[in-house]
């Protein structure tokens, strides 16, 4: 391992050895030095706030300030303030001038956390800021200068929200001089035993309690979990097993009582299915496979409705494979395997179009499809099943949901919960 790397792991306590999280401390190495503005992306817990102490601590900076602000954590009706200063009398209780974090950091840096959750109208002074090195406080108009190095973090796909209007293009190009992509706990599984010893340690001299340990069989379960809130979350079950449990060696059942969905969040072996640890295959890409399976049973009765039953009669139980020209391909050997393969219990014999040898027949009737739910729907299902999980708690729940509280408080607010 590089001395550099090692020496930042020392310094800053980070736990892990794996290769994914190796290459993003080396690109904060690198781009450390270089004054231009960085874009760390990653999940919500991955860690991604230790990143900005490395580009601040290897920069020329590293002698200022460096201030730290959580833009999902501001009230909408005062960032502006927070981030920018106001003088007095600016609005209803602003009874002094006031410097703002950009201010503070001058000739520092000055890290955004949660990036995108700046409204739009905070994103085009942010702009002015990042271009001209220019702000004005709220309720003035005599323009500040400002010498900042910005280290952006987000765990939203920006190039999504650019599309639906939520983020400016010009200011994503701005903060993404150099992008460093943290990698989560399930793409790190080495590093996740690292991570719960170091955990159970530091636990237990926080709170002067005999440390915990795991068997083999709770080590296995450990990997096998797919981390949803990723460190963060693992950190949370250290510290609630160490408090609540009388039991110090924790076996795989008492871990199960602490993982929320357990059964649907195993991604490694030692379920009963198939998972994306074994198969390649993760959850979405496993929701996206069913879709085109569906999909393909529609393709089929559409070019059997608009070109008649072919001469080559599709095989009473055979699954159409593809479509090459317009005309169904079957394959025999499709059947159990491939459902395996893709870990999904939804019979594929259902693609499949039972057929006359002798004469063309009007196609089959299918089952009428269930009504498909709105991402709205789905949405509000999830949030109100997280709340439930976490007795209320709307920040633990947005942890576990990879959005900000802010975010999910105006869910709340938005679906009547």
């Amino acid at each position: 391992m590089d001395n550099d790397i090692l020496t930042v792991k020392q310094n800053l306590g980070i736990v892990g050895n794996s290769q994914p999280l190796l290459q993003a401390i080396s690109a904060a190495l690198q781009a450390a030095p270089f004054d231009v503005n960085v874009l760390i992306v990653g999940e919500n817990g991955v860690g991604k706030e230790v990143f900005h102490k490395i580009l601040h601590n290897y920069s020329a900076r590293k002698h200022s300030k460096c201030i730290p602000v959580n833009c999902g954590a501001l009230p909408e009706g005062t960032i502006n303030s927070e981030l920018f200063g106001h003088v007095k009398g600016a609005f209803t209780g602003a009874i002094a001038d006031r410097k703002g974090y950009f201010e503070e950091a001058d000739g520092g840096t000055i890290f955004l956390d949660e990036v995108g959750e700046l409204p739009l109208d905070t994103q085009a002074r942010l702009l002015r800021v990042i271009e001209a090195g220019e702000y004005q406080r709220m309720g003035s108009n005599t323009v500040y200068k400002t010498n900042v190095r910005i280290v952006a973090a987000t765990n939203r796909n920006l190039q999504e929200d650019i599309e639906t209007g939520k983020f400016r293009q010009d200011l994503y190009y701005r903060l993404a001089a150099v992008t460093i992509r943290v990698p989560a706990l399930r793409d790190r599984r080495e590093d996740i035993y690292l991570l719960f010893r170091k955990f159970a340690n530091d636990v237990a001299e926080k709170y002067h309690c005999p440390k915990i340990s795991v068997d083999d069989g709770g080590r296995q379960l450990l990997m096998a979990y797919s981390w949803p809130g990723n460190v963060r979350q693992l950190l949370h079950l250290v510290e609630e097993i160490s408090i609540v449990e009388t039991e110090r060696l924790i076996t795989a059942d008492i871990l199960k009582r602490y993982l929320p969905d357990f059964e649907s969040r195993m991604t490694s072996a030692g379920g009963s299915h198939k998972d994306s640890y074994e198969t390649g295959f993760g959850p979405g890409e496993k929701a996206m496979l069913y879709k085109v399976l569906f999909e393909m049973k529609q393709q089929l009765e559409e070019v059997r409705t608009r070109l008649g039953l072919s001469d080559a009669p599709i095989p009473p139980t055979h699954p159409v494979r593809q479509l090459s020209q317009g005309v169904p391909i079957t394959v025999d050997d499709f059947e159990e395997q491939e459902a395996e393969e893709v870990g999904t219990s939804v019979p594929i014999s259902t693609v499949s179009v039972p057929v006359s040898a002798s004469a063309p027949t009007a196609p089959a009737s299918t089952q009428p499809e269930p009504p498909v739910r709105t991402l709205e729907q789905m949405e509000k299902e999830a949030i109100e099943q997280a709340l439930k999980r976490n007795g209320g708690n709307k920040r633990r729940a947005a942890e576990e949901l990879g959005i900000s509280e802010r975010t999910i408080h105006r869910k709340i607010a938005d679906y009547g919960l």
